[in-house]
Order: C-alpha cells, then sequence, then structure tokens
C-alpha cells in the first residue's frame, strides 16, 4: 500500500473525528456526513465532502467507519449499491465496539461481494486519537490487515492481530471488562484506606510510582472528573453488561466478573470527589 490509496471515513463523532484528521495527514481522504455540523470537527484538515454512502464508496480502496454501533453499520450495509461501489479487493474497516457474532456476519456479507471486513475497535478515547497513540483490537482475515495497516497506523499506535472476525470485538469487551474490574479493585481499596484517615490523594500520586498503579487509577481526577464521573460509570455498566452478553452467547460463564465489576461504578463518582 502507498500513499496513494484512498480512505473513506464515516463517523465523524467525538472520536471518530481526530482518526479521521490523523489519516488525512498521509492519505487522501473522502468522507461523507449525515449532519452539516459534523465536517466542523476535521478542523481544517484535508479531505473531500461526498454526497452520500454510495458515492464516497466508489471512490475509495479502503472504507474506514466509527459508527454507533452494529445496527448503524448494519444499515450502512444493507445498501445494496455501497459493497458494489466499493469494488472487489476492497477493504471495510468498523472501528465501533459491537458484538463479535455480528461482526463474523459482517464479515460474510461483505466476502459475499469479494470485499474484505476487519472488525477493528479501538481503545484510548479522544486523547488517544488526538496523540495517535490508541490501541486497535483486529479480527480479519491477515491480508487485509497487511494492506490496511498503514492506515490503522495514522491514529493506533499499537495494532494487535487477534484472530478471525469477531476476535477483535472479544478482545475488546474483555479490555472493558478488565477495565471495570480494575475500577472495582481501586473503589474497595481506596474506601478501607479512607476508613483509617489516610490521604487518597497520596495514595495516588504513591501508586503512581509503585506496583499497585494502574490505568484507571491515572484516570482519576485527570479523565474522570467529578463532572463526567456519573456518565462514565453508565458508560462503564454498559460495557460489562455487553461483554456478559458475549460471553454467554459463546457458550462461557461470565457471572463472576459480571457480579465484581458491576459495583465498581457505583462508588467511582463520590471517590473522584474525594480526591479532589
Amino acid at each position: 500500500m502507498s500513499d496513494a490509496v484512498r480512505v473513506g471515513f464515516i463517523g465523524l463523532g467525538d472520536q471518530g473525528a481526530p482518526m479521521a484528521i490523523a489519516i488525512a495527514k498521509k492519505f487522501d481522504l473522502h468522507v461523507w456526513a449525515r449532519r452539516a455540523v459534523s465536517y466542523d470537527g476535521l478542523r481544517g484538515a484535508r479531505h473531500m465532502k461526498e454526497n452520500d454512502p454510495v458515492e464516497l464508496a466508489g471512490k475509495v480502496d479502503v472504507l474506514c467507519l466509527c459508527l454507533r454501533g452494529d445496527s448503524d453499520l448494519h444499515d450502512l450495509l444493507s445498501d445494496p449499491s455501497l459493497l458494489p461501489a466499493l469494488g472487489k479487493g476492497g477493504t471495510v474497516v468498523s472501528h465501533a465496539t459491537g458484538d463479535p457474532a455480528e461482526a463474523e456476519g459482517f464479515e460474510r456479507m461483505t466476502e459475499e461481494q469479494g470485499v474484505h471486513f476487519l472488525d477493528a475497535p479501538v481503545s484510548g478515547g479522544r486523547p488517544g486519537a488526538e496523540a495517535r497513540s490508541m490501541t486497535c483490537f483486529v479480527g480479519g482475515r491477515t491480508d487485509a490487515l497487511d494492506r490496511t495497516r498503514p492506515v490503522i497506523e495514522c491514529h493506533s499506535k499499537h495494532i494487535v492481530a487477534m484472530g478471525a472476525a469477531g476476535s477483535g470485538q472479544m478482545a475488546k469487551l474483555c479490555n472493558n471488562a478488565l477495565t471495570v474490574s480494575n475500577m472495582r479493585n481501586v473503589v474497595e481499596v481506596f474506601a478501607m484506606a479512607d476508613k483509617l484517615g489516610v490521604s487518597l490523594a497520596g495514595l495516588r500520586d504513591a501508586f503512581a510510582h509503585s506496583s499497585g498503579g494502574s490505568f484507571i487509577l491515572q484516570t482519576l481526577g485527570t479523565r474522570v472528573t467529578v463532572g463526567n464521573a456519573a456518565h462514565i460509570a453508565e458508560l462503564n455498566r454498559v460495557d460489562v453488561d455487553e461483554f456478559a452478553e458475549a460471553m454467554r452467547r459463546k457458550g462461557v460463564d461470565p457471572t463472576a466478573i459480571q457480579e465484581w465489576a458491576t459495583k465498581g461504578p457505583d462508588a467511582l463518582e463520590a471517590l473522584v470527589q474525594r480526591l479532589q
């Protein structure tokens, strides 16, 4: 793949816009958005607006999507003209988090048209996209990943091939479950320390330089604030439920992790307030 490869992007939201900006630094970028205001997120990055998804697909080799979830992807791919417009050998790269089983179905749908599909959810949020330091969990054909890797590298520092289609989504769900489980560890330990009069801010600072440190601990008071803690807690509960549902569909019992992790977000807002 060379810099001449044409890349399409749909999903210019809070996370998608900085990802698209990063891609535009190296590749010809074609974009489409349902709302005109969405283009404002590109902040002057070089791009070409297309009139609709089919027109966009007809002008690119790689179609990157950062949609809200599987239902939006279903709506997009259900247009019978879209995949033929992308053409045989083209690749759809879906960066949204979704159901592993759905990803398997999307691959079957696209391969019937000679188009490759990668489920490639990312971790890092908007800060990671802006810093171009995201982690991308990829499921799908190795040759398709090899061809699209230079595009994904624009915004993701770590790109990990997880296996067949669906495995990228499963890896992301496991990542989410582990993150929220670690949150429960933090809130439980800090609650006990607080009862004993130990400085919580002091603990956080000390743990940042010791074996008790963790990513989730680093976010408290920085990415997770008093203003957004309640919203993040709700998203974390959704993450745990999605993980549990996906595991059960695959015949794996997630009860122990689900019961432990679910209560972590309940105390998140109070802990952030105490730290400040």
